[in-house]
């Protein structure tokens, strides 16, 4: 795995060519490798100040790349370069003469750092010069065509590997073996400022929700249709889409429910969205309690068949008895179901069909759903073959708009559920931490916590997942304090959240630490891990028991 630091692209990079060398740099499938980007040079040789847009620290070496976008050619030993905007330049030195310059200052550097020590004797240092946006085709004395990458290049491990072999033969001796460690240790201490864990979480955020607006233009294209339905993996932006759907409708003067399954996921959209008129939004089962009286015996006997069969049973037969005037009243212009795959079962549907104008044949309706997710529902298909039988536009949404590559692979390698399509955004290493017994449990969470303060990061920013209810999980047993989703949730605490991993189904969090995974019952773990994984936007943490990872790491 490639490990790019900083892990993310910063905000005053404006060089195209470089965020597309940055991408393609992604995908450099070589073990235990380093990318630097932009490594300044305060000790060039030929230079005041000197700089290299892309170092890669590997076993094989050490390989400089200098980034040349836009159309660049050599005509008579001269070079022109040219913008995106058509203005060409002039420029007396060429990028194959600067990234050899570059190498040299940086060989320079690491032999007197390492002088003392024998392995870095003969070290590989190499260089390549990368055309992201042209075919190259100029030849003269100073192009080393060997060590060119351009659009018709179609391997990045092959390419690196070549410049290698280039300058390995070049060099006509056995590189020394290197600790890509301590090179990196030094780059990094000497030449790279790192900023704090806050602030690069913040910057990774700030491209993830950017990259959603994009995808609320498509929701704009969509809005034209009756009927949607819309299918995204976790981390695909169902619910940013689905409220912007139902906000712009409802400001327009539709009357509009909005319903999820869970109720921790209303609440909190009913916070961000304050209170817009002619738009309600709850979860199903407090629709059904509005106009039935909760049977709390019966509740209490069996909550998941009063919830899932006895209530929406019952509300379906008041509505049906009442008389048309005041079933019209209740009536509304447009229904969004986010968490569709808990929603769409038959009898729900029945009686949502009661509650649209013209009914789910004719009304307005939006479906958001994910099947990977549905742990509730057994009567997905049959919903899914009656709310199929109306016709629908589909769309698919393929894009993880919410993890970073780190989270969004560890989510499904560990979960086995395919998630289509990740963003190329990097990010924070999945933090995977064991402890031996309950009280190594306490000092590794203390240490987790004292090192996201240290860090800058805000505690309200950090939402702790289980299995099971606070009461009953393993943070209750150490005593952490936290500030629990439901009914007695304080908006303005500065605690930890607290949520079970089914209770945050639909939300998300900066920073999620995985607790209790060692209790995730094996018939449920695929969905739960994928679930509880993707709840974490920028850094998560899964903390589990040394038997657990013997198994599982």
């Amino acid at each position: 795995m490639v490990t790019f630091i900083p892990p993310y692209m910063g905000e005053e990079i404006k060089s195209n060519a470089e965020k597309k060398m940055y991408n393609i740099l992604q995908e450099l499938d070589m073990e235990d490798t380093y990318v630097l980007h932009s490594l300044g040079l305060p000790k060039h040789q030929s230079k005041i100040y000197g700089e290299i847009d892309f170092v890669v620290v590997c076993k094989r070496g050490v390989a400089c790349l200098e980034i040349k976008g836009g159309r660049v050619e050599c005509r008579e030993g001269k070079w022109f370069f040219t913008d995106r905007y058509g203005v060409e330049r002039q420029k007396p030195e060429g990028p194959f003469a600067q990234v050899t310059g570059n190498m040299f200052s940086l060989l320079n550097e690491l032999k007197n750092r390492f002088s003392s020590n024998p392995h870095f004797k003969n070290i590989l240092v190499s260089c390549g010069v990368v055309f992201p946006d042209i075919e190259f085709k100029s030849v003269s004395q100073e192009i080393i065509p060997e060590i060119v990458y351009d659009t018709t290049t179609e391997s990045i491990k092959k390419y690196i590997n070549d410049v290698f072999d280039y300058w390995e033969g070049r060099q006509h001796r056995e590189p020394s073996k290197l600790s890509r460690q301590d090179i990196v240790n030094f780059l990094r201490g000497d030449f790279t400022f790192i900023p704090t864990l806050r602030d690069r979480l913040d910057s990774v955020e700030k491209r993830l929700v950017r990259l959603t607006n994009e995808q609320v233009q498509i929701m704009n294209a969509l809005s034209m249709n009756s009927h949607l339905l819309i299918e995204g993996s976790a981390g695909t932006g169902k619910t940013l889409l689905a409220t912007d759907f139902a906000r712009k409708r409802a400001e327009k003067g539709d009357r509009v429910l909005y319903l999820t399954y869970n109720k921790n996921l209303s609440n909190t959209i009913n916070r961000q969205l304050d209170s817009i008129e002619n738009l309600k939004v709850i979860n199903i089962h407090a629709l059904f309690g509005e106009y039935i009286p909760v049977d709390v015996l019966k509740m209490k006997e069996n909550a998941t068949k009063y919830f899932g069969e006895i209530l929406p049973e019952e509300f379906f037969e008041w509505v049906s008895d009442l008389p048309e005037e005041d079933v019209e009243k209740l009536k509304y212009d447009l229904i969004v179901m986010d968490e569709g795959q808990d929603i769409i079962k038959p009898i729900y549907l029945y009686s949502l069909d009661m509650l649209l104008k013209g009914g789910l044949e004719k009304g307005d309706w939006a479906v958001f759903y994910d099947e990977k997710q549905n742990i509730y529902n057994p009567g997905y298909s049959d919903g899914m073959d009656i709310i199929e039988s109306y016709s629908s536009a589909k769309f698919k949404l393929f894009v993880n708009c919410r993890n970073t590559i780190q989270i969004g692979t560890y989510s499904a390698k560990e979960s086995g559920v395919q998630i289509d399509q990740f963003l190329q955004e990097n990010g924070e290493d999945v933090q995977m931490i064991s402890y031996s017994d309950i009280n190594d449990f306490k000092q590794q969470i203390k240490e987790i916590i004292k090192k996201l303060r240290a860090e800058k990061a805000d505690t309200s920013d950090i939402s702790f997942l289980a299995p099971k209810k606070y009461s009953n999980s393993i943070l209750s047993k150490i005593g952490v304090e936290v500030n629990e989703l439901g009914d007695n949730y304080d908006t303005k605490s500065k605690l930890p959240k607290f949520a079970t991993i089914q209770g945050f189904k639909g939300l998300d969090s900066k920073i999620v630490i995985l607790v209790d995974v060692d209790n995730i019952r094996a018939e449920n773990f695929s969905k739960f891990i994928y679930i509880a994984g993707t709840r974490a936007r920028t850094l998560l943490y899964v903390v589990a028991s040394d038997e657990f990872w013997k198994n599982h790491k």
